[in-house]
């Protein structure tokens, strides 16, 4: 009734810059240098039966995290009810189904590269898991498989700031996937809808809030417009997702496309991607990949908004003073950059193997949000970063 299963990654990085710190994803902290926290982890999952309709699923991963609640190590942990071999449906705390590695993104011996690729991944990882409910139904059509899933619940999380930690949560997440498999290929889209609930006690948008409280509108009339737009309660937040994958032994193909759209400027709208191909050649797999994010929609303005004609200079003063803490705040979550990597994967023993990668990433100026920025560049920067993993499952 009970079966227990782990995976584990000893992963080495080395990142040439010491101005931008290197994570996986937003929920880890940035490192410079050799270092071996942003991939090593070790996991464990319990897969509990109870009868042929119901069973429960437990996982713990355990790596270098800002937030180290107990919680907060428990990435999965729901209740399943099976019907009819066709329908599932489950409660708890799960995996968020938005991209081909929803399920398994922990767990590095089920993909070639040394992490999935950040640009892609790392932007949405402050999503990747959520507390809710959700329904899956599955059958044949046709030579292929079919899938389809709704979900509905709530997450939060510590992520990475400039200097700080910050506290998010979401509410009313909706998320929908379909995904189409036959023989050696499959394809998949996905939707997520969410409204900002939290986002930590920022003392920079404090100080502007209390500033449109001090100066009326007939003294800024661009003040209660500019509150709308930095005011983050209950602004949604949605991603558009397409995917697809081709395995003809020896050649692999992989790639995912997604679309964020914002109502809150902070976090900007854009476009990220990433394409891999992958050679095996007996147990050695061969593989390069192309990853890349861009915002959309134009730079946002850093303009404080309408000042009345008839404002004393002394009041125009201070009000002009807070563009620069308007554009620090919009540069803090911008993201522009491109990654070319190359590698190889070694299949070592059946539950072990090894891999070597090297990436090199060009960021754009003042595209700096994937990284952790211990020191502002003055222009774009190009960062490199050597990884050596060794992933085993037991």
């Amino acid at each position: 009734m009970v079966k227990f299963s782990g995976f584990a990654t000893l992963g080495a990085i080395y990142n040439d810059s010491e101005e931008l710190g290197f994570h996986s994803n937003y929920k880890v902290a940035g490192k410079t240098g050799f270092s071996l926290a942003p991939d090593s982890l070790i996991g464990t999952q319990a897969n509990i039966k109870f009868n042929p309709q119901w069973d429960a699923v437990v996982q713990a991963v355990f790596r270098d995290k800002l937030d180290d609640k107990v919680l907060n190590y428990i990435d999965v942990g729901f209740l399943r009810y099976s019907l009819a071999k066709r329908w599932e449906f489950r409660a708890g705390r799960m995996n968020t189904d938005i991209y081909f590695l929803s399920e398994y993104r922990s767990v590095g011996y089920a993909y070639p590269w040394a992490r999935p690729p950040s640009e892609f991944y790392a932007h949405v990882s402050t999503v990747s898991q959520f507390q809710g409910a959700d329904v899956l139904y599955k059958r044949s059509v046709g030579e292929g498989f079919l899938q389809v899933k709704l979900a509905f619940g709530e997450t939060e999380a510590v992520i990475g700031r400039p200097g700080t930690k910050v506290d998010v949560k979401f509410d009313d997440m909706l998320m929908a996937s379909i995904s189409y498999q036959q023989n050696k290929w499959q394809v998949r889209a996905s939707f997520l809808d969410a409204k900002i609930q939290e986002f930590g006690d920022d003392q920079d948008l404090a100080v502007l809030d209390q500033a449109i409280e001090q100066f009326p509108p007939y003294i800024w009339p661009g003040g209660p417009v500019l509150k709308e737009r930095f005011d983050y309660h209950g602004k949604k937040q949605q991603f558009y997702g397409l995917g697809y994958q081709y395995d003809n032994d020896p050649w692999i193909v992989q790639l995912e496309i997604g679309a964020s759209h914002s109502l809150w400027d902070i976090i900007q709208d854009n476009v990220s991607g990433y394409v891999s191909l992958g050679y095996q050649a007996e147990d050695i797999t061969y593989f390069s990949i192309l990853s890349a994010i861009e915002p959309t929609g134009g730079t946002l303005s850093d303009s404080i908004g309408e000042i009345s004609p008839a404002a004393p200079a002394e009041i125009v003063a201070i009000l002009k003073s807070f563009e620069p803490l308007l554009r620090e705040q919009l540069n803090q979550s911008r993201i522009k950059q491109h990654t070319f990597g190359v590698g190889a994967k070694w299949q070592v023993s059946p539950t072990m193997i090894a891999k070597l990668q090297v990436d090199r990433s060009v960021v754009a100026d003042n595209g700096f949000a994937l990284w952790q920025v211990n020191t502002q560049p003055d222009s774009s920067q190009t960062v490199n970063v050597v990884s050596l993993n060794v992933n085993w499952i037991f």
